[in-house]
């Protein structure tokens, strides 16, 4: 089997990518995300983090080497489709030979810890949340390479499977202990609207911090750029997207009330889990804000306690 690079200077070429992808301090983005997890599992959905940043940013940053490239993205989005079926044991057939691009293949180590772990269902859940992941990926860069600005809603149709939440938040169960919640579970309405309001929080969080990021890479392809072009203001456009995250965040506390009280009459085991769930959620949260406050990634600045963006 492929053994997975863990020197990321010899996956990603010197360049822009590779220093912002040396600044990020992901050991405090596994830390903050899954702070109950054991330190193999940790280990393990840290490489994921890493492993997404990495793959996206061939794709979506400008200096990526697909950026540009429909036709070229295309095949690296199928060709890790067809990696990830062999690696999480969907496939009994040996991965295809001609699949050599080295990103793609770092997600062996993850891979055969979710086929240690997870069972087949649980693996198929997370090989469907991939497949969303570069769905949307291909939307967006279509839109992106159109030079297109989408309205909010066309946005957000694109960006809860771009944003690769829910890639890690089909890796939830993994990072806790014995772990292995129903089908009916994750078809609950509550725990869907759980999930999504995750995804939103995560991702407007994204937009605010990174804002600054964006606009010095020629970056409109997030929440206030579209905000801006189509209301005309930045203030009001910031306070719009403020206003949605509070939304967001009441949202997901409502759907989290309304799921304990239909699951307090199962079994301990059952609402132990129910909870961890619900706390793995909210742990992408404040764990993504308190590392994207501090990752060098975005460079967020401080005055007298304040966070400032000077644009």
């Amino acid at each position: 089997m492929y053994e997975p690079v863990t020197d990321q200077k010899s996956t990603t070429p010197p360049g822009k990518v590779l220093d912002e992808l040396q600044i990020s301090n992901f050991g405090l983005f596994g830390a903050t995300w899954w702070p109950c997890a054991t330190f193999e599992k940790l280990r393990i959905v840290t490489y994921l983090s890493i492993w997404l940043f990495t793959w996206d940013d061939e794709i979506d940053h400008s200096d990526g080497s697909l950026c540009d490239e429909l036709g070229a993205a295309q095949v690296y989005r199928n060709q890790t489709l067809a990696y990830m079926r062999y690696s999480l044991g969907l496939d009994k057939r040996d991965y295809d030979p001609a699949i050599t691009n080295r990103i793609i293949l770092n997600f062996a180590s993850i891979g055969a810890a979710l086929k240690k772990s997870y069972t087949l269902e649980q693996r198929e859940r997370v090989y469907d949340t991939m497949q969303f992941f570069m769905r949307m990926s291909e939307h967006e860069q279509r839109l992106r390479l159109s030079g297109t600005v989408p309205s909010v809603e066309d946005f957000w149709r694109y960006r809860l499977g771009s944003s690769a939440v829910p890639v890690c938040l089909a890796f939830n169960e993994y990072s806790w202990e014995d772990m292995n919640l129903p089908r009916e579970f994750h078809e609950d309405e509550d725990v869907k609207g759980i999930k999504k309001y995750t995804n939103t929080i995560v991702s407007t969080v994204n937009d605010l911090l990174s804002l600054k990021k964006e606009i010095r890479r020629g970056a409109i392809d997030s929440l206030i750029p579209i905000y801006l072009y189509h209301i005309g203001d930045l203030d009001i456009a910031v306070k719009e997207v403020v206003a949605f995250l509070a939304a967001e965040i009441k949202g997901m506390d409502k759907a989290a009330a309304s799921l304990f009280r239909r699951y307090q009459t199962a079994d301990e085991v059952t609402k132990r889990q129910v909870k961890e769930f619900v706390d793995g959620c909210r742990h992408y949260t404040t764990g993504n804000l308190t590392w994207s406050l501090e990752t060098g990634r975005y460079g967020v600045e401080r005055v007298g306690g304040e966070i400032v963006m000077t644009l």
